[in-house]
């Protein structure tokens, strides 16, 4: 019986990853500097707003509490991270491949969850996910590729932006949104970033329903956008990934 020995040790990486980075994702949330969460006060009505930190993680640290309890949550992120790397390894496909996207599904899990409990996303996540995009540069036809993602990403953003603005008179993207954005699509080029903002906006539309419907929250309320673009990120990387290349024009 021949023995796939690329598939065992893939399967071995996506246990071992599981466990690092279900736990990793609440000790290091827990334990990362209190200064990253630091935001400008939309409350203040000065020209120059000060910087603060969201009132949930002052709570937190009077009472005694952790940021993010490690239980439930380290075992609900290590049966997501196995089943996502058991699937990739299952799958196929380059071990470099399977731990890049585990990277990369590991930083939106901790956006998702800053993004949720703060509504705040420290700018360091967002440059470790551009820093990501280097190991996915293989993977595109051209070498630009990534330069054209972001400014799809950014793009598309900034005319929603627009679009609030002219229709609602105030902002209906955040600004780590938009640096969402710009930021995956170094990572997955055009016609990634355009899935993962359709599947997005189709994620938090029903997010915000749901609330809505339920009484949770009003329309005036602002919702976290992160977890449903942590959700359409995955749903991409497992079952999408470069399947709009087909749709690309070359340029």
């Amino acid at each position: 019986m021949q023995i796939d020995t690329a598939l065992i040790l893939r399967i071995i990486t996506a246990i071992i990853a599981a466990v690092l980075f279900g736990n990793g994702s609440v000790v290091a949330f827990n334990r990362m500097d209190r200064s990253w969460f630091l935001d400008y006060d939309d409350e203040d009505p000065g020209e120059v707003k000060n910087k603060i930190l969201p009132p949930k993680l002052l709570e937190a640290e009077q009472a005694g509490r952790q940021r993010l309890p490690s239980s439930p949550w380290k075992y609900a992120f290590v049966s997501y991270f196995a089943i996502c790397g058991l699937y990739l390894a299952i799958r196929g496909g380059s071990l470099t491949f399977e731990i890049s996207v585990l990277c990369v599904l590991f930083i939106m899990l901790e956006m998702a969850i800053a993004d949720q409990l703060y509504q705040t996303v420290p700018d360091q996540f967002m440059v470790a996910l551009a820093v990501c995009a280097i190991a996915f540069i293989e993977y595109h036809e051209k070498w630009y590729e990534p330069l054209l993602g972001a400014l799809v990403g950014l793009g598309v953003s900034l005319v929603i932006l627009l679009i609030g603005l002219v229709l609602f008179k105030s902002g209906s993207i955040g600004g780590a949104d938009i640096k969402f954005f710009a930021c995956i699509g170094l990572v997955t080029g055009r016609t990634g970033v355009a899935i993962i903002f359709v599947l997005t906006t189709l994620l938090f539309a029903l997010y915000s329903f749901v609330r809505i419907a339920s009484g949770r929250s009003t329309l005036k309320d602002r919702n976290a956008m992160l977890p449903s673009a942590a959700v359409a990120v995955t749903i991409y990387f497992l079952f999408l990934f470069n399947v709009g290349d087909m749709l690309v024009i070359n340029l």
